[in-house]
């Protein structure tokens, strides 16, 4: 940042007041910052997309986005906000490609690799997935889930997601393995046992269904989705 103190003092009131969530003003300030010195800095810029963001003004947050990341092609937080940005403007191929980089960057200086990047990381990864598993591009859905485990192998709700969609492929043997890993990293998430016990059942073996379900029902006694199937498969 710059020594002026005059701009560091601007800057300093931006940044309390986008801290307490004023945005208006903290745009204000920080577009003046913006005026003079038209190059920018990265940070400015970033904030700037955040308060786009928060506006819903999508198309306008990625250009803020991207202006950070030309000063600073490095500042993961912009690229992870560049990411959410473009899944929210449907555009997944652009947000693959900054995601990518994000991670081949963060990848190359492991020292930057702290548990809160990680779960970025793999939650970005996750949110790819979950898009393209939406549309029904079940492979590409699968790639980003099993990034997401690479960074972070206990992310219960991923393995289960890899099982869900490798089910929606038919590739009932491999769901089946993709669900008990989920629940040997996670006992007691329920909707592994739950998507397990589907997966039996549409193989034919409604016993081993019935199993896991009961499991469910004794981990969440209350949970009416396992009730459902507990009748389900008590049906001759």
């Amino acid at each position: 940042m710059a020594t002026d103190p005059e701009f560091e003092k601007v800057y300093r009131t931006a940044q309390e007041y986008f801290d307490d969530q004023r945005f208006d003003e903290a745009e204000r300030l920080y577009l003046k910052l913006l005026d003079r010195n038209s190059r920018g800095y990265a940070d400015v810029f970033n904030r700037l997309g955040l308060i786009c963001v928060q506006k819903g003004l999508y198309e306008r947050a990625s250009q803020y986005f991207e202006k950070a990341l030309a000063l600073n092609p490095k500042y993961t937080d912009a690229s992870l906000n560049l990411v959410v940005t473009y899944n929210e403007l449907r555009n997944f191929e652009a947000a693959e490609r900054v995601f990518n980089q994000a991670a081949k960057v963060v990848r190359s200086e492991p020292a930057s690799l702290d548990p809160f990047i990680q779960g970025k990381l793999a939650n970005e990864h996750g949110k790819l997935g979950d898009a393209y598993y939406e549309l029904g591009r079940y492979e590409q859905a699968l790639d980003e889930y099993r990034k997401a485990v690479e960074i972070r192998p206990n992310f219960v709700d991923i393995l289960t997601k890899i099982g869900i969609a490798l089910r929606e492929k038919g590739d009932l043997d491999q769901a089946v393995e993709a669900f008990v890993k989920a629940k040997n990293a996670g006992p007691r998430y329920v909707s592994a046992y739950i998507h397990l016990g589907i997966t039996y059942y549409t193989q034919g073996r409604r016993d081993r269904a019935l199993e896991e379900w009961k499991a469910a029902q004794k981990i969440d006694p209350a949970n009416r989705a396992v009730q459902v199937y507990l009748n389900l498969a008590k049906k001759p």
